[in-house]
């Protein structure tokens, strides 16, 4: 949880000030206990789907797949200790530093089994949102989660000038679990408002969203539960200099650990886990740990449910021919024309747009590599593979 200035243990409701909160989640009462033997083995890499879920009100909210691509790509840079910047941290804590072995990708399987690229956008009337969890339902505007015991879930969203992101903590309950970030600093290109334009924000959630604590723990010197981050008085914010020692917590002579994720710094002074975060958080997916049923979701596979989707009181019919293809695909629809059409692969990467019309409803996929493919028109997806 990341605010520019200091907010008091448990602050729920960012609106006594006017400075911006980093963060506004609310700590778990349950405490998170592992030994170093039971902790899961950091060469096995956890894989865990994600699905973001866009709303919006203005075309700038409704931020590009690019960036949020650039997302995903900051954040599993930053848990695997490849983010370029990591050659700036000092020395004396870069041997703390460790890979968490953590992976998110992009949902390629939605809760019932069929295509999805991982995202999903929702168009709302709401100006802003706050950290109430309304964003979190269809019924108040913003968008139902899918299963949490399967999925990481994402609201992208307008937040209150004074909020950038919050988070749950392991053992939320199902409908509220995930992670909420302003549209504005998400990613690392695209709609974006520095000093959150490295993505740092939502490294910063989804550690709470795996159970790490600030390295304060939410108290003037408290303790954040690991051995390896060196005590300190409170959250920084801008851009530290090592060493930055805070006097009453005897922390000398290297201070503060500033360039930690979990702390308050802007995004490019955060840099890094330690060896014990990076333990805490994979102890979540032990047998009985709150992620545990992660380690089970399908929703990183090859989609099973491959039936024609139509809303309720629909009856669009879609067809794509040849299947295989390997210069063109024919679409055969109802669909009142013209529609858009995305083409992504199995990893959720977007690879091609447009929009069809009456007169041509061929698509050219010439410069496109042989492999699975997924056309998603309106709200159907089709599956469909390139040949050679």
């Amino acid at each position: 949880m990341r605010p520019l200035f200091r907010i008091l243990p448990m602050l729920l409701f960012p609106f006594l000030s006017g400075a911006q909160e980093r963060c506004a989640s609310a700590f778990h009462t349950t405490d998170i206990t592992h030994t170093g033997n039971a902790t899961p083995d950091l060469n096995s890499e956890i894989i865990i789907p994600v699905v973001v879920h866009v709303i919006w009100r203005t075309a700038a909210e409704n931020i590009s797949d690019a960036q949020i691509h650039s997302q995903l790509d900051a954040l599993n840079a930053d848990f695997s200790r490849k983010n370029p910047d990591f050659r700036e941290v000092p020395a004396i804590f870069a041997g703390r530093a460790a890979n968490a072995g953590i992976r998110f990708v992009l949902a390629t399987a939605d809760p019932q089994g069929r295509p999805t690229s991982g995202i999903e956008r929702r168009q709302t009337t709401a100006q802003l949102w706050i950290n109430d969890d309304r964003i979190k339902k269809t019924s108040t505007g913003g968008s139902d989660p899918w299963d949490s015991r399967q999925y990481l879930n994402i609201w992208v969203a307008n937040l209150s000038s004074t909020l950038i992101g919050f988070s749950t903590f392991p053992e939320a309950p199902a409908d509220k679990d995930g992670i909420v970030i302003r549209y504005n600093a998400f990613g690392t290109s695209g709609t974006l408002s520095p000093p959150f334009d490295r993505g740092r924000t939502l490294t910063h959630e989804t550690g709470h969203w795996l159970g790490l604590k600030h390295l304060w723990g939410d108290s003037p010197c408290g303790d954040d539960g690991v051995e390896d981050t060196p005590r300190q008085r409170s959250g920084n914010k801008g851009t530290p200099q090592f060493p930055r020692i805070n006097t009453g917590c005897e922390n000398g002579p290297y201070g503060d650990m500033f360039m930690n994720f979990m702390d308050f710094s802007d995004d490019r002074s955060l840099l890094m886990f330690t060896k014990g975060q990076t333990d805490r958080m994979r102890a979540q997916f032990l047998p009985g740990g709150s992620r545990h049923s992660l380690l089970t979701s399908k929703g990183a596979g090859e989609p099973w449910n491959l039936q024609p989707d139509t809303a309720p009181g629909m009856s669009n019919i879609i067809e794509v021919f040849p299947n295989p293809a390997v210069h063109y695909i024919n679409i055969r629809s109802s669909m009142e024309m013209p529609a858009t059409f995305t083409i992504i692969d199995t990893n959720g990467r977007l690879v091609k747009s447009g929009t069809l019309n009456k007169a041509d409803q061929r698509i050219d996929i010439g410069s496109i590599k042989p492999g699975m493919y997924y056309l998603r028109l309106g709200i159907t997806v089709i599956h469909w593979i390139k040949g050679s």
